[in-house]
């Protein structure tokens, strides 16, 4: 990874999937683009999008962070045609340069905390991203409404759970699991926020109890064989 700095970073090829991850999800742009006001530029004509603006500004206000928000769409979407702009009318280098100007705030961030181990960006990283690369993609990540997963049977205990059950039942579930062994579970408005607190959730605790991820391993290679 080579920073507008010129700092050089030698990162296996996971790490390097992460951060790239990181650094262009809709998360990332979304962030990014409402900081500079792009949303009050874009021509949308529709007025749901107003109150998700503002859902989304809330958000960010309260402190929510990339991960336990769900921006608009429209706007990481118009950042990728800017940028894709740039490269159509002005070639590749500007293109490029373009780019780099865009997530630069980010890419500052992440780099003065970069070290061979991503330690350092902890609550950084895109967490589903981060957790697939650290568990070598054996576990699974999805979101069920609340009153959906109130109804499923998993045979295992539940080991870590975050946020609480909404009064109306009408948020989402989050879920991290190997198989039908529950890792971990976060409760959020939204299906992306939900998904992305339950992974990073997982991250935590799989950072600190590391034993666990080996033992899932010798329980899928006891299955296979």
């Amino acid at each position: 990874l080579i920073t507008e700095t010129r700092r050089e970073e030698n990162l296996a090829v996971p790490k390097l999937v992460v951060l790239e991850t990181t650094l262009v999800c809709n998360e990332s742009l979304a962030y990014l683009g409402y900081d500079k006001g792009l949303h009050r530029f874009i021509d949308h004509r529709n007025v749901a999008l107003l109150g998700r603006f503002q859902s989304y500004q809330l958000d960010l206000e309260i402190g929510r962070g990339l991960w336990s928000t769900d921006p608009p769409k429209v706007i990481p979407d118009v950042m990728e045609a800017l940028i894709g702009a740039v490269h159509v009318d002005s070639g590749l280098h500007t293109g490029q340069k373009a780019a780099l100007h865009v997530i630069a705030p980010l890419l500052e961030s992440i780099s003065g905390l970069l070290d061979g181990e991503l330690k350092n960006l902890t609550g950084l990283l895109h967490p589903k991203q981060n957790l697939f690369e650290m568990t070598g993609g054996i576990v699974s990540a999805r979101a069920y409404k609340e009153d959906r997963f109130n109804q499923m049977c998993f045979p295992s205990p539940l080991l870590w759970e975050f946020g609480n059950r909404s009064s109306d039942g009408l948020g989402y579930v989050g879920v991290v699991k190997c198989k039908q062994i529950l890792l971990a579970t976060a409760v959020e408005p939204t299906k992306t926020a939900a998904i992305n607190v339950a992974c990073e959730l997982a991250v935590q605790i799989l950072r600190e109890k590391s034993c666990i991820i080996s033992k899932l391993h010798e329980m899928l290679s006891t299955l296979a064989e």
